[in-house]
């Protein structure tokens, strides 16, 4: 029985390691798989090369970025010989003499042996100590126009620029005659490329070409002024016709504003002038009128005579006593016409006698003439000089 057992238990232990051989090829195949992708992944990466204009944008970025730092060392030598002339004027106030007689800019050895001399030799402190200074400023002016020629001899020869020369020009002419590229194509290039407006004699302009790609640069040379300081001119020069036009257009505004109140008070007045017009006119027609006019009143002599208009009575004559205007509210315009109707019944009398005109200085048969009714019933009055009865106030008895 127990042999059994064991013949069994050892068949089982048998059997496990048959299984377990059977499920390791695949374990070994997939892991195969993996590694295989791994590695061809890795191969596309290490072997994949990079567009070759993308290549040809970086080389002119590696160049433009060179000629940016000469840029910087320039604008350090142009502050360097600021400071040298600066140097050299207090030399010149202290001793009476020009600094030895040459440029301290660019001293060669036999000059430079000559100052460090005349430093070793010279008594007055301040005057060395102005020697000292300017020999270590003509060294380190030195030290930058070497770190310059280093880059420069790692890029093209630049361009100095000339009076009258302009970027876009001096671009064309690199690209169709130095470098053989069709004059449409350079066109395009050019057109792709930031050019600057503002050359000034004496500024360096960089030009690269790969074949593929143009980039160019500009530092300042030999210039009184760096590319930068035109720029800020430039832009100062923007921004004060900025803010000059806007001032001229508030200010201008504000002359509107004004002008526009003006205007209306124009406005007004022309429409108080057009009325005091149309009031003169009115007035020049009712002077017209009352020029031409004739003011009468026209009333039984009793009546004039009881409302003491006229006066007289026995034994006197009748005269003309008040002539105020309140009583001549009836008028004619003798331009017009020139009679006046008298009426008996308008009046309340049973007929017209007489017809008597006060002021008596008037002529009848001259100056006017009067017709009466054969029934007496009426009587009209006739003006035959109407330029005496003009604007006059006239009283008319009636008996």
């Amino acid at each position: 029985m127990d042999e059994e057992k064991t013949t069994i238990f050892e068949q089982e232990k048998k059997e496990e390691p048959v299984e377990k051989t059977k499920k390791t090829p695949w374990g070994i195949i997939i892991a195969v798989i993996v590694i295989i992708a791994a590695l061809l992944v890795l191969g596309y990466l290490l072997f994949l090369k990079p567009k070759p204009l993308d290549e040809a944008a970086a080389k002119i970025q590696e160049m433009q970025e060179m000629t940016q730092k000469i840029q910087g060392l320039e604008t350090d030598m142009k502050k360097k010989q600021d400071d040298m002339f600066s140097l050299m004027n207090q030399y010149k106030q202290k001793t009476g003499q020009p600094f030895l007689g040459v440029n301290p800019l660019n001293l060669n050895d036999e000059e430079k042996k000559l100052l460090e001399q005349k430093i070793k030799e010279e008594k007055d402190v301040s005057i060395k100590s102005l020697l000292e200074e300017i020999n270590d400023k003509n060294k380190e002016m030195r030290d930058l126009q070497e770190k310059i020629k280093e880059i420069e001899a790692l890029l093209p020869v630049p361009h100095i620029v000339k009076s009258g020369e302009t970027h876009f020009q001096i671009a064309m002419d690199f690209l169709v005659k130095e470098k053989n590229v069709d004059k449409k194509q350079a066109a395009d290039l050019v057109e792709r490329t930031a050019l600057y407006d503002m050359l000034v004699p004496g500024f360096k302009v960089y030009n690269f070409y790969t074949g593929d790609e143009y980039g160019t640069s500009v530092t300042q040379g030999t210039a009184p002024v760096s590319p930068n300081t035109i720029i800020r001119q430039a832009k100062k020069k923007l921004v004060d016709a900025r803010d000059e036009a806007i001032s001229q257009r508030d200010k201008l505004s504000e002359d509107i504003k004004t002008l526009e109140e003006r205007r209306a008070e124009l406005i007004q007045q022309l429409d108080m002038l057009a009325n005091e017009k149309t009031n003169l006119i009115n007035k020049v027609s009712e002077l017209n009128e009352q020029v031409n006019s004739l003011f009468y009143l026209v009333d039984t002599e009793s009546s004039l005579k009881k409302k003491g208009i006229l006066k007289g009575g026995f034994l006197r004559s009748t005269k003309l006593r008040d002539v105020s205007p309140e009583h001549f509210v009836t008028s004619m315009d003798l331009r017009s016409t020139t009679e006046i109707t008298i009426s008996a019944s308008d009046l309340g009398i049973d007929k017209i006698k007489s017809v008597t005109l006060f002021p008596k200085f008037y002529k009848a048969g001259a100056d006017y003439k009067v017709e009466i009714s054969t029934d007496k019933q009426t009587a009209i009055l006739t003006f035959l000089d109407t330029g005496k009865f003009k604007n006059e106030r006239l009283v008319i008895s009636i008996e």
